[in-house]
């Protein structure tokens, strides 16, 4: 549960924000043993700065800001066994079925309260 405490002074101690990863697992899909790790914590200005592309239609910065900032690592390589860099060439360079899956999990995932806030 988390509260909230109101004070008149203001004065309060610090809290160090942990960033939030998840992994993310296809099976019984056609990228059944895929595995991508992505960051969940990121700036507002860094999730809206991505909703504005995609608002513009400009999918390919959108995709390449994603793994710039976003994600982390991957099991990701071609047909001849070279791995996909994690990183905006690589998202921009995998299937777009995979990449917009990968998106839009993300979205759900990073968006999605951990807990109820009780506001005491």
């Amino acid at each position: 549960m988390v509260a909230v405490e109101k004070k008149r002074n203001g004065a309060s101690g610090r809290y160090r924000i942990q960033t939030r990863t998840a992994r993310m697992l296809f099976g019984g899909t056609i990228y059944e043993g895929a595995e991508v790790v992505v960051r969940l914590d990121v700036s507002v200005g860094l999730f809206v700065g991505l909703q504005d592309l995609i608002a513009e239609e400009k999918q390919l910065l959108v995709f390449y800001e994603f793994g710039e900032k976003v994600l982390q690592s991957w099991n990701l390589e071609d047909d001849d066994g070279m791995p996909y860099p994690a990183s905006g060439d690589g998202m921009n360079s995998i299937p777009i079925a995979l990449a917009t899956i990968i998106l839009q999990k993300w979205v759900e995932e990073a968006t999605e309260l951990p807990d109820p806030l009780d506001v005491q």
